[in-house]
């Protein structure tokens, strides 16, 4: 009789689509884990027949199946699940006289994300700010170089609020606004292979996932790449029907033809 290795190194593609459609599914990106748990509650029942005691009978019941999941990229739909939020593209544009008021110290936050700034001038519009002399751009907006003409005119007015007028381009983004909803519900499929053991495909599909808000987020990591750690609580899906039918999930685990 032969004997066949079962062990297991597993990698391939998580996907997901909104549970309940019949739309393809989309690949979540990279995830460098997913790890499935499940919840039981035992019941016990002791046996009273001896004084010494012992259990009699006992139960153990699922009370939970959840996924654990590591994303380490972000697009733009996944980071939206992940804060329980709502996206909207913002288009690139031209930005004439936007008012800011300025401060020696500190960031100047613009509308939009600036992409490139062509002026800055006080808000008459009959003072220009020179670049690197004056001020800088940054990543949303501009600051005020120390010992420019900018940083004097803002401490010439004193306690009067200084604004600026700010001729910029902008930059095309996708904007995330987090915990605008209470979460969506997702249908998930792993396709993965095994290197190991058989060396066979095995496929995962939870059928209804309520994915919970991201755990935890990297918004800074310089030593490795970020990653973006999320539960989803595996539900029941009640379209699915038929003796022997799980109506939670599905595992396919290819073997060898006969």
């Amino acid at each position: 009789m032969t004997i066949k290795k079962e062990t297991v190194v597993i990698g391939g593609h998580l996907k997901a689509r909104l549970a309940g459609t019949s739309v393809p599914f989309q690949k979540v990106g990279l995830v460098s884990s997913i790890q499935h748990a499940t919840e039981t509650n035992t019941l016990t029942l002791a046996d009273t027949t001896t004084p010494q005691g012992g259990e009699y009978d006992s139960l153990d019941r699922v009370t939970g199946v959840t996924l654990s999941i590591n994303f380490r990229e972000i697009f733009t739909w996944v980071l939206a699940a992940l804060v329980w939020g709502d996206t909207t593209t913002v288009a690139a544009a031209t930005v004439t006289g936007e008012l800011k008021v300025a401060a020696v110290d500190g960031t100047i936050v613009l509308d939009k994300m600036p992409l490139s700034i062509s002026g800055v001038s006080n808000e008459a519009g009959d003072t220009e700010f020179d670049e690197f002399d004056d001020w800088v751009m940054t990543g949303s907006g501009i600051e005020v170089v120390s010992g420019g003409a900018l940083e004097a005119a803002i401490l010439a007015a004193g306690v009067t609020p200084y604004s600026v007028s700010v001729d910029y381009s902008s930059a095309k983004v996708d904007v995330i606004e987090a915990l605008t909803n209470s979460g969506k519900v997702f249908e998930f499929i792993f396709e993965g292979e095994n290197a190991a053991g058989t060396q066979k495909r095995v496929e995962a599909r939870f059928f209804q996932c309520r994915l919970n808000p991201a755990t935890q987020m990297d918004w800074l990591n310089t030593e490795d790449f970020g990653g973006f750690e999320a539960t989803a609580k595996v539900l029941r899906d009640n379209t699915k029907v038929g003796a022997g039918t799980s109506k939670y999930f599905r595992i396919k685990k290819e073997v060898e033809a006969a």
